[in-house]
């Protein structure tokens, strides 16, 4: 057993030769469709460009006579045969407890039953997957329920599609009122929203089912409506919805389908997330903590009006330039800053990692502040200590001074005696960052 913590570097004296296959390698060779036991939060449910992908799991290197091993953004859990490794939030207190990976979760996934403090057993990170559900279920169901052209064969006396000649001449003659025909139209009844009906009786029947679906009113009106638009429903159906669900949704619209269907196929086929009879097969679940760092400060910043792009999901990005063919404006260079309120005039970025890059970030945050004629920049970063904001003010914006650059320190508790001490004191921190914001407000 061996415990790490994120962005950091530890000292490896054995074991070596067993990690290094899985060390200085994108998780993407590591993580894919085709059953590999381990899953990485969010890779594992969805796509995008800028996905956490290409970073690395964690990297060796030789110092001196033993070697180094640097963990980045990832934390959880993974298994190599009868070896496990836990690596925590740099945050976790030093009995264990990563109460800030704990209360992440819980803000941004509503998962607050995840015992973080035990190794990744199939039963539970199958039981995570459980929760993933209402999460994912409630985001797919915001662009409203999924549907697609159905082909129907009808037989009655209402006529309103296409005449099959040779299965009215079968049904209908002689002559009985009844017409055979064919339509295509739109159904919510479907291998998308069958898939979802599968798996929302497949729950049900679980150890934690009821209480999954009943997470909060949403869950529970979005499962009801999954229920009544699948009129067709039948267990002994299930394989064949599986299967007509192994290609991903492909629509411009129903964007959010795409990862519910991913975790609905997971759920049904109860991949097991360990292979005991594999040699040296990695399994596992890890979280990719800057996300959810970020998406944590979108619960907190998007109820006080702030836009918040979303690079991996191609929506809200700001084009900084354009270029002209023919006459016509081509916009060029699209960007997705973390969080803008143009009321406020504040870029805010969000960054997980222990220090500012003062060349790349610094340059980022300064053009979109240009860009969007905006007045504060501020970096969010989250810390164990108490430290008080730098400001810097920027020369050649306006007047000196008319523009500022800030280093906010998010305060993470320390020392805490529980998980409800750890939610009392970080809603304090909570509190002082909207109050930082409403001071900066011209």
């Amino acid at each position: 057993m061996m415990e790490w913590k994120d962005n950091s570097e530890h000292l490896l004296t054995e074991n070596v030769e067993r990690l290094l296959p899985f060390a200085n390698t994108p998780v993407s060779s590591l993580v894919d469709d085709k059953g590999k036991p381990l899953l990485v939060f969010p890779l594992s449910f969805q796509e995008c460009e800028d996905c956490i992908g290409k970073q690395h799991l964690f990297d060796i290197a030789p110092k001196g006579k033993s070697y180094v091993v640097k963990t980045g953004n990832l934390a959880g859990f993974i298994g190599l045969n009868d070896m496990y490794i836990t690596i925590r939030s740099r945050f976790g207190t030093e009995n264990g407890d990563d109460y800030f990976l704990h209360y992440m979760l819980k803000k941004v996934l509503s998962v607050n039953l995840f015992n973080l403090k035990h190794t990744a057993t199939d039963e539970q990170v199958f039981d995570f997957l459980l929760h993933l559900f209402p999460y994912f279920l409630n985001k797919a169901l915001v662009q409203g329920l999924y549907k697609e052209y159905q082909r129907n064969e009808y037989n009655d006396c209402n006529l309103r599609g296409t005449i099959d000649i040779s299965r009215h001449i079968r049904c209908n003659m002689p002559f009985n009122g009844r017409v055979a025909y064919r339509t295509r139209e739109f159904s919510y009844d479907n291998h998308v929203t069958q898939l979802i009906r599968h798996t929302v009786e497949y729950i049900r029947t679980k150890r934690l089912g009821e209480m999954v679906l009943h997470t909060n009113v949403d869950t529970q009106e979005n499962v009801s409506q999954i229920v009544s638009a699948t009129s067709t429903y039948q267990r002994q159906d299930r394989l064949q919805v599986i299967k007509s669900n192994l290609r991903p949704v492909v629509h411009p619209y129903y964007t959010q389908y795409v990862p519910l269907q991913k975790l609905c196929l997971k759920i049904l086929s109860h991949e097991r997330l360990r292979y005991g009879q594999d040699k040296d097969e990695i399994y596992g679940i890890l979280f990719d903590v800057s996300w959810l760092w970020e998406e944590y400060l979108n619960t907190l910043l998007t109820p006080l009006g702030f836009k918040h792009p979303d690079n991996r999901q191609n929506a809200g990005g700001v084009w900084l330039g354009y270029s002209l063919i023919e006459n016509k404006k081509r916009n060029a260079f699209l960007r997705y800053p973390d969080f803008y309120d143009k009321e406020r005039s504040i870029i805010l970025d969000a960054k997980y990692k222990s220090q500012i890059d003062y060349v790349a970030d610094v340059n980022q945050v300064i053009t979109y502040l240009y860009r969007m004629k905006g007045r504060i920049g501020m970096f969010v970063q989250p810390t164990p200590d108490e430290n008080e904001p730098k400001s810097y003010s920027l020369r050649g914006y306006g007047e000196d001074g008319d523009a500022r650059l800030i280093e906010y320190p998010f305060q993470i508790p320390a020392s805490v005696s529980s998980f409800e001490d750890f939610e009392r004191k970080i809603r304090l921190s909570e509190t002082a960052l909207k109050e930082q914001i409403e001071i900066l407000h011209p």
